[in-house]
């Protein structure tokens, strides 16, 4: 197979988000099953990273650090162009401002995380012209791809009830985690688990959220519920914008949450698996996610999850997560309360959270995505 890549998602600002971890992960996988492709990978001027594949060579574009509102201007006229130079039977476009329409004998296969904007259009109200117009413009080319890879049975409903795009044409391939760091066993380790505490200043029974403090998290609404529960409980919010939002950091004055939210910052992946370990549960009831790696991180540790019963979230965690109304800060509380005062209930889902941690790996993701790509460029 002759197949071109973008993978500028791992050079510019998705490097170390979800997009990021996905894309990393899943082309280091491929490149150990592809050993006979020839691939060409489109990447950022003067970024480098180390090879991916056996046989790979690279083209170079020039694009500013995102965020950047007019990249997707650039990729309409200098993307086609060195698609066409790789010389490319199939194209996987792996973000949106590289979603093509096909030409020529050229196929496309496109990755779709989320349609947060068109889940949620109210959020994207208040962004410029021009970037509304470039998120409408790009992910109308989605009708047009052979193929979709999406990565959980949610985003694939979004495809076809938002976006009109054919079910027949989107293979639902979720992503994995990396086991070999989020597993019991590094949880588990008492000795480290004491050292990261004291580090972080975490003290006593603690609830944990992983990841950003932007509106669809629902911090809000956790502070609320958290708040109305009469205990010593605390709540540990580990995110690298969590330390700086003053918004946040203005909700925990109003609730009077002062002794009971501790917020480290960024927190290394060495050092999550002893926070999921030492947490009573991890709390992520989120508005919407398209996959929501989290979740899968801390079952994988053993953690008990309470999450939302909406979007992706469900598929995700299966039956061993409490799910709760995202918008009720009465059924976040409940949830709250039932796990934090019930340690059988939580040796339980500690349980079953390891038993759906283990489907989802990136060797999985990895064959299957390969197999729906050679699949989309036969013209199967």
């Amino acid at each position: 197979m002759k197949i071109c890549i973008d993978v500028r998602p791992l050079q510019n600002a998705h490097r170390t988000r979800g997009v990021g971890v996905l894309l990393h992960n899943l082309l280091r996988q491929m490149g150990r099953l592809a050993v006979e492709d020839d691939v060409t990978l489109i990447t950022l001027k003067g970024k480098a990273f180390p090879p991916l594949f056996r046989h790979e060579r690279r083209l170079e574009t020039r694009r500013l650090e995102r965020p950047n509102r007019f990249n997707w201007i650039a990729d309409q006229f200098l993307l086609p162009e060195l698609v066409k130079k790789s010389g490319a039977e199939l194209f996987f476009a792996t973000d949106f401002n590289s979603y093509l329409v096909p030409t020529g004998n050229l196929r496309v296969v496109s990755m779709v995380y989320d349609l947060i904007p068109f889940v949620f259009p109210e959020a994207m109200a208040a962004q410029p012209l021009s970037v509304k117009i470039g998120w409408r413009t790009n992910f109308k080319k989605l009708r047009y791809s052979q193929g979709l890879i999406a990565i959980s049975e949610a985003t694939k409903r979004d495809l076809v009830s938002l976006l009109g795009v054919a079910p027949e044409k989107i293979a639902v391939i979720h992503p994995g985690i990396d086991h070999t760091l989020f597993n019991p066993d590094n949880a588990g380790d008492g000795e480290r688990r004491l050292e990261v505490l004291a580090r972080y200043g975490i003290e006593g029974c603690f609830l944990l959220y992983v990841g950003d403090s932007e509106w669809r998290k629902n911090l809000r609404r956790v502070l609320e519920a958290l708040s109305g529960i009469d205990s010593d409980l605390r709540i540990v919010l580990a995110g690298k914008r969590a330390l700086t939002d003053a918004t946040l950091h203005g909700w925990v004055r109003e609730l009077g949450l002062q002794e009971r939210v501790v917020i480290p910052g960024y927190v290394p992946d060495a050092d999550l698996p002893l926070l999921y370990g030492a947490a009573q549960a991890f709390v992520f009831p989120t508005l919407y996610e398209g996959f929501g790696f989290p979740v899968v991180e801390a079952m994988a540790c053993g953690c008990p999850v309470i999450t939302s019963k909406v979007s992706s979230l469900p598929e995700v965690a299966g039956d061993a997560a409490l799910l709760a109304d995202p918008l009720s800060v009465a059924e976040i509380r409940k949830a709250l309360e039932l796990v934090s005062g019930d340690a059988d209930l939580r040796q339980r889902m500690s349980s079953a959270g390891l038993r759906q941690a283990s489907l989802f790996s990136w060797e999985r993701c990895a064959a299957e995505t390969l197999a729906f790509l050679r699949a989309t460029a036969g013209g199967l």
